[in-house]
């Protein structure tokens, strides 16, 4: 004849202690072993002097989601008792329900799972004076250890491409550390779905169907996706600061160097040479008024050699005279600027910047250097504005 454990003694000067005497009553009346068993497990631990209201609710809900769970699995539907087994324990841990829980997904092959929920189980030290159940529930959980070792199967994931920190790789759906990979990872018998993928490249999958204490070994390859169209790099005016910088997000085809053009601007387009073209014009009108200057000044000054022997003129021939010297000025001096606005252009064109709507969006960040000529009484000048 089944006979109900001897009932706990629970001092407590707040009224605790008659309510669990009077919950231990009902449950050892059920005659259930799994009503017993989960009572010692949750109901019959040290009670704090203030139990918040909150706690007391997670306890009764772990209590009862125990039964079922224990029920279930004394029935040999751990199929169905792994659901509430794992929701009690979360809620409220007890060692038993962990360890029925463990020996439950072993049961249902997920020998990884259990295997660690019966070793986290034995790793708890033994209180001084252990309960039978408990004992006979670390008895238990060795033993299903002990079985289950054997069994688990090992996977080594060995990707090619990228750096393995722009890969991801998943075994069943679930993310697989990069940690592990190219090396061996404790894995359930059974078919495992494992997929590799990284940005800029296409997926790359593989299967391997693993046997009871097995070891194998998948090789994925990433092959770069042809169809993939990196993002644009930033612009200077997001945050890049100076020109000349390079972009890589790690993908193919990725990264630009905006310098690539060189000059006083780096330009990825044509550079404009309009300037050069406009002192090349300047420059050549120029040298042709000094030469039609300098002509009327050669021809005033034959016309008076023969007038004026031993460069001595007569007061008639003043007025020829000075304006062969005025042409002769001004021949000189259109020929300087001529021949400076030549040479402007030709500095122009080798050092053409970039477009105007460019040179726009660069002048905050690049110091300019403009060349321009000068003119002046007698004078005439190249000079430069920073």
């Amino acid at each position: 004849m089944w006979r109900a454990p001897t009932r706990p003694t629970i001092e407590s000067g707040d009224g605790l202690g008659a309510t669990v005497t009077a919950r231990w009553t009902s449950c050892a009346r059920k005659r259930g072993s799994a009503c017993v068993l989960a009572f010692l497990l949750i109901e019959a631990l040290p009670i704090r002097p203030a139990l918040a209201e909150d706690d007391a609710a997670e306890t009764a809900a772990a209590r009862a989601l125990a039964v079922d769970g224990l029920k279930l699995a004394d029935a040999g539907k751990c199929g169905d008792a792994i659901e509430k087994l794992a929701r009690a324990e979360k809620l409220h841990h007890a060692p038993i329900v962990l360890s029925r829980l463990g020996e439950c997904q072993i049961a249902t092959g997920k020998l990884v799972d259990g295997t660690e929920n019966l070793r986290k189980v034995l790793r708890e030290p033994t209180p001084a004076n252990p309960s039978a159940a408990l004992m006979k529930a670390r008895e238990r959980a060795q033993a299903a250890l002990d079985g289950a070792k054997p069994k688990i199967a090992y996977l080594t994931i060995t990707v090619k491409g990228p750096s393995s920190s722009a890969i991801t790789v998943t075994v069943n759906g679930q993310p697989v550390s990069s940690a592990l990979l190219d090396t061996e990872r404790p894995s359930d018998p059974g078919e495992h779905v494992v997929e590799a993928t990284a940005v800029g490249y296409l997926k790359a999958t593989a299967r391997a169907t693993l046997k009871p204490g097995e070891k194998e070994a998948v090789s994925l390859k990433l092959e770069a996706d042809p169809n993939y169209v990196p993002p644009a790099a930033p612009s200077d005016a997001a945050g890049t600061g100076r020109a000349g910088t390079s972009v890589d997000n790690g993908a193919p085809g990725a990264g630009r160097d905006w310098s690539a053009s060189g000059g006083f601007g780096a330009s990825s387009g044509p550079p404009n040479r309009s300037g050069a073209y406009i002192a090349w014009a300047f420059g050549g009108a120029a040298v042709a008024v000094g030469a039609g200057f300098g002509i009327i000044a050669i021809k005033g000054k034959n016309d008076l050699e023969n007038k004026c022997p031993l460069n001595q003129c007569a007061l008639q021939y003043d007025t020829t005279l000075n304006s062969a010297k005025t042409a002769g000025t001004i021949s000189t001096v259109t020929f300087a600027v001529g021949a400076a606005g030549l040479a402007l252009g030709t500095v122009l064109y080798f050092t053409a910047g970039p477009s105007s709507n460019e040179r726009s969006a660069r002048a905050r960040a690049e110091p300019r250097v403009v060349p321009r000529a000068w003119v002046g009484l007698g004078r005439v000048g190249l000079g430069a504005d920073f």
